[in-house]
């Protein structure tokens, strides 16, 4: 669980950061705001955790070189490798940013390679769990919930960073972006359940589960992502309107960023609770 949201944070922070901060800054050939140095930092401290937890959850750190022996054949293996050549990409470009922070926009392309590198492992990711044996799992919507987690995070984080001088075109295309995305997910949300309720018996009893003895958890998580959209919009208000000073955006914005990382928590957690197989 620390595993992928950690990872899927990072990546979701370095990609959004690549698409809503240094493109812009690439275009109109800028500097980077000193406040976004710490912005990378972020990302590869999380990845760290990631890969601390990974080879925790192995046991003895030599099996993930093992691992490596069966890339043909194991998405685990792919996964393994898919985290080393990204946390490897986004440690040089975190270094570059701070060894020379003038001439951040020459290597844009960098950052570009280190995001498609990190949305390749996030497609990596997801296919661990399409396993048949779990049928919860062996769906669309478990990559779609990766997915969506990398936009939640990033977009939500990267708004705080934008609230004190940053442009308004990125501020409403961040706060946009968040609501579209938790709006999403809460649509996906009854089309998820009612493919379960029509699913095999093991589908029918992760629908029995997540109703039953996590009702709470369930609720609790539907819940946060309707005070995401709101607090989004509450955000998007503060922006557009002329008699609210941009110091206002700040309380919306973290509230926002607070909520969207409890549903990604509880929604994490109540995708790991579906790992009941076929029976």
């Amino acid at each position: 669980m620390v595993f992928t949201l950690a990872l899927q944070f990072s990546v979701g922070i370095t990609l959004i950061y690549d698409l809503f901060v240094l493109y812009p800054i690439y275009r109109k050939k800028e500097k980077l705001p000193l406040r976004f140095q710490i912005v990378l930092l972020v990302a590869l401290s999380l990845a760290c955790i990631g890969v601390l937890f990974s080879l925790l959850h192995l046991g003895n750190p030599v099996n993930a070189f093992k691992t490596l022996s069966n890339l043909n054949h194991s998405w685990l293996s792919k996964e393994i490798l898919g985290v080393i050549i990204y946390s490897g990409l986004l440690f040089v470009i975190t270094f570059l940013q701070f060894k020379f922070p003038k001439t951040v926009r020459s290597y844009k392309w960098l950052l570009d390679i280190t995001s498609i590198a990190g949305l390749v492992l996030i497609y990596v990711m997801s296919r661990i769990y399409w396993i048949p044996s779990v049928p919860a799992w062996n769906s669309i919507f478990t990559p779609l919930d990766f997915f969506l987690a990398i936009l939640l995070s990033g977009s939500s984080f990267l708004l705080l960073f934008q609230v004190f001088g940053g442009p308004l075109a990125s501020q409403k295309g961040l706060t946009i972006l968040l609501i579209a995305i938790a709006a999403i997910q809460v649509i996906l949300l009854p089309v998820r359940m009612t493919w379960l309720s029509t699913g095999n018996e093991a589908e029918r009893l992760c629908l029995s589960v997540l109703l039953e003895q996590h009702l709470i958890a369930f609720y609790l998580r539907l819940g946060m992502e309707f005070l995401t959209i709101a607090f989004g919009f509450w955000a998007l208000f503060s922006i557009r309107s002329d008699t609210l000073k941009r110091r206002n955006l700040f309380i919306p914005s973290l509230l926002a960023f607070l909520s969207a990382t409890s549903a990604l928590i509880i929604d994490r957690y109540l995708f790991y609770i579906q790992n009941i197989p076929t029976l």
